[in-house]
């Protein structure tokens, strides 16, 4: 962390909100190993498909469903299951198969989503002082078993996913639904961690929170102006605990 940033004033913040994913939990297995893993658990059922053709023909698909639930057209869990029926639909294969393969797909996400070592410690210590909150985007299902599973729910003291609030990162009115669960805190009291640069910097900066970005592998360079840490202890260090 640049030694600067220990000279920012930060006395007048009360609220400290946090993405999810990347910033409170890390994934432990890369995207292809979701994918080989719930492949094979079908590959007969799919045969003579390979794992590249299923899934050549499936991300379009997911991200057409990703924006009909954005959109409000279809809810997180129906728009999940169309992903794999219309996958199914165009390879010529068994459509009843697509609820068994959301299934899979969340139980793997589940067991490999696990939170940093120093997640509990810090929302502890935040919590001491301030109001804690995470905001994440994604379907309710899958993102509300992870928060279950982990019990983060328990350690902070709100929890707001953005299917629910039918707003999503970078849209304003998603952080500003989170400062309404917070207790109608002003923005300019709030923190907001996260680790995109885009759905989370910008889009807190937009609605008027101060932005901490998270950039765990350092890549790239810090955005102008923007205070950023390597690892979520120096979040401590930043706001002097």
């Amino acid at each position: 962390m640049d030694n600067s940033q220990f000279e920012r004033d930060f006395s007048h913040i009360t609220t400290v909100i946090f993405d999810m994913d990347g910033t409170l939990i890390k994934h432990t297995w890369r995207l292809s190993q979701l994918t080989e893993t719930l492949f094979a658990r079908f590959a007969d059922c799919l045969a003579p498909l390979t794992h590249d053709e299923f899934f050549d023909c499936f991300w379009p698909r997911n991200e057409d469903m990703w924006y009909m639930m954005v959109d409000g057209v279809l809810d997180g869990d129906t728009a999940a299951r169309y992903s794999y029926i219309n996958t199914l639909r165009a390879l010529k294969k068994d459509t009843s198969l697509a609820e068994a393969m959301v299934n899979g797909w969340n139980e793997l996400v589940l067991d490999e989503a696990i939170p940093f070592e120093e997640t509990p410690a810090v929302l502890a210590a935040l919590r001491a002082k301030y109001k804690v909150g995470i905001l994440t985007n994604g379907f309710t299902t899958l993102q509300r078993g992870k928060i279950k599973r982990h019990r983060l729910d328990a350690q902070v003291d709100f929890t707001l996913v953005s299917e629910e609030a039918g707003y999503h990162k970078p849209d304003k009115q998603l952080f500003l639904a989170a400062l309404d669960l917070a207790g109608g805190v002003p923005p300019e009291q709030a923190l907001f961690v996260g680790d995109n640069l885009i759905a989370d910097i910008r889009g807190a900066e937009g609605a008027g929170l101060t932005p901490i970005f998270l950039n765990i592998e350092g890549n790239g360079d810090s955005p102008p102006g923007i205070v950023t840490i390597r690892q979520l202890s120096e979040l401590l260090t930043l706001l002097k605990l």
